[in-house]
């Protein structure tokens, strides 16, 4: 949110993005745990279980991310989105992300949902790999996804000058993917969490990120370690949602535990959804905020209305259409189960 909304001037050099990538590789992991659970609930039960696990894995995620999502789309062409009502088909078809990689600049007020349509990808295809391959074969396939993506980056850069934000190319986010699927495969084989040589490991990737970052971000190439800048921060995620799963102490863990905290994460998918597309609503309610006075100090009285307008909609969003109150629609209750 602090990204979208404030000028580049307010948010330093610090890469706020990086939420997104730990959003990705935590999808990766927990949608992988899912499936390895229900292949191993399918195989025991003996019989053909993979077209009925497959069905109700895309029931249950068309209904807690598409539904939201679709609404949130929906918000967007309302109040007057532009690249939305353009490209209408690219978007409710899940495929928005490769045409803004083609796209010069990002959409205002619907860049985001580019991550959507990788997320709705991923949910559609990677049952068919965890389900389909070999048990034995899963930690190579899930490696070579993570390799899959510095390799689409290099190709990208080098031999398609016309796509412009090559990271939203699908492709391009398999690292963060396959490093949460090789964390859940770990789990699986008996690792536990909080493991220490995966901390280590972690705390050496994102030293290598963070470099590789400042050294692209002061001027310097980077060279071909460029290309594998994100895949050394999903390494660094992976081993933080390990280090999540053991419990944090002190502060961290007080922090965590604050009812404000929990109220925020309970909050989080619809903030996504809706924050980006609010100013577009504001600027056609309050106009006012606008004008030049509002362009310095007082840019804050417009932050703090795009806060107050998003977390309603995020509240709404999760009281109707995701959390237990969702159940009142019969469909949703039929689809996920209570």
């Amino acid at each position: 949110m602090w990204h979208h909304w404030t000028p580049a001037a307010w948010r330093g050099p610090f890469p706020f993005e990086i939420g997104l990538f730990f959003f990705l590789t935590l999808t990766g992991f927990l949608i992988t745990r899912i499936l390895l659970r229900e292949r191993a609930a399918g195989e025991s039960g003996g019989g053909p279980w993979r077209v009925r696990a497959y069905r109700s894995f895309q029931h249950r995620r068309l209904a807690r991310i598409l539904g939201p999502c679709y609404v949130a789309m929906g918000f967007a062409l309302v109040v007057g989105a532009p690249d939305i009502r353009a490209h209408a088909l690219a978007y409710f078809g899940q495929v928005s992300n490769f045409h803004m990689a083609w796209s010069r600049e990002w959409p205002s007020g619907t860049a985001p949902y580019w991550t959507l349509a990788i997320q709705m990808q991923f949910y559609f295809l990677w049952p068919l790999v965890v389900f389909g391959m070999p048990k034995r074969a899963l930690g190579w396939v899930f490696g070579l996804c993570v390799a899959l993506a510095p390799l689409s980056r290099l190709v990208i850069e080098q031999w398609f000058p016309g796509i412009h934000h090559g990271g939203a190319i699908s492709t391009s986010a398999c690292d963060y993917f396959g490093a949460g699927a090789l964390l859940a495969l770990a789990f699986e084989r008996g690792m536990k969490a909080g493991n220490r040589r995966l901390s280590q490991v972690a705390w050496l990737a994102s030293a290598g990120y963070a470099a590789v970052y400042t050294l692209n971000h002061a001027g310097f190439a980077a060279g071909g370690l460029g290309y594998v800048q994100q895949t050394l921060l999903a390494v660094g995620f992976a081993g933080l949602i390990s280090s999540t799963l053991a419990g944090f102490g002190g502060i961290i863990g007080r922090v965590l535990d604050h009812p404000v905290a929990q109220h925020v994460g309970r909050l989080s998918f619809g903030l996504y959804l809706f924050h980006a597309v609010v100013p577009l609503l504001i600027g056609k309610v309050l106009p006012f905020l606008w004008f030049p006075v509002f362009e310095g100090p007082l840019l804050a009285v417009r932050l703090v209305v795009f806060a107050l307008v998003s977390w309603g909609a995020g509240w709404l969003c999760w009281r109707w259409l995701e959390g237990p109150d969702r159940l009142r629609f019969p469909r949703l209750a039929e689809l996920t189960g209570k």
